[in-house]
């Protein structure tokens, strides 16, 4: 019994530390959406939706679509390196992760580079939604302390991708 109390307050105390509300994507008709953890600013710049954590911007989230389709899952994991590449320098890339839940797909390209603000840790993530052939970028640039700070914040994020 004490066990079941500890996890359900633990469970409480990350669903208050990590959403407040979703996020959706694209502006103007959305299909797929995500929790934003408590505090985190959003903000649309043309047809990219941002996430930023703080004041000192940390961790960067960027949504956006990618031009390669369903079809085409080694282009799409190409523009995705690329996309990354053009802000990053020295990427250094893991292999990549599969997984998925909230009938969306994802896979996840994880690495290090660093930008002008010093060195950071990536994760370049592609998002299928069910039978929709559009993928989308879900991309995620924090430094190290960043990481370290709101690594559960980005973990419950990426666990939040759902279609809609």
């Amino acid at each position: 019994m004490k066990n079941c109390c500890y996890i359900l307050l633990a469970m409480f105390g990350l669903s208050l530390t990590t959403s407040a509300k979703d996020a959706t994507y694209p502006k103007a008709e959305p299909v797929i959406s995500l929790a934003v953890p408590e505090g985190w600013k959003t903000e649309w710049e043309d047809d990219l939706l941002y996430l930023r954590s703080d004041e000192d911007e940390s961790v960067v989230v960027e949504v956006s679509a990618l031009k390669a389709t369903k079809q085409e899952g080694a282009k799409a994991l190409e523009e995705m390196k690329t996309t990354v590449q053009e802000s990053f320098k020295g990427m250094e890339w893991k292999p990549m992760q599969e997984g998925g839940s909230n009938n969306v797909g994802i896979y996840i390209l994880n690495g290090k580079g660093e930008d002008e603000h010093g060195k950071a840790n990536i994760n370049a993530v592609m998002v299928t939604n069910g039978d929709n052939d559009k993928l989308f970028m879900v991309f995620i640039a924090a430094s190290l302390e960043g990481s370290e700070k709101f690594g559960t914040a980005i973990d419950a994020l990426l666990k939040s991708l759902k279609k809609i």
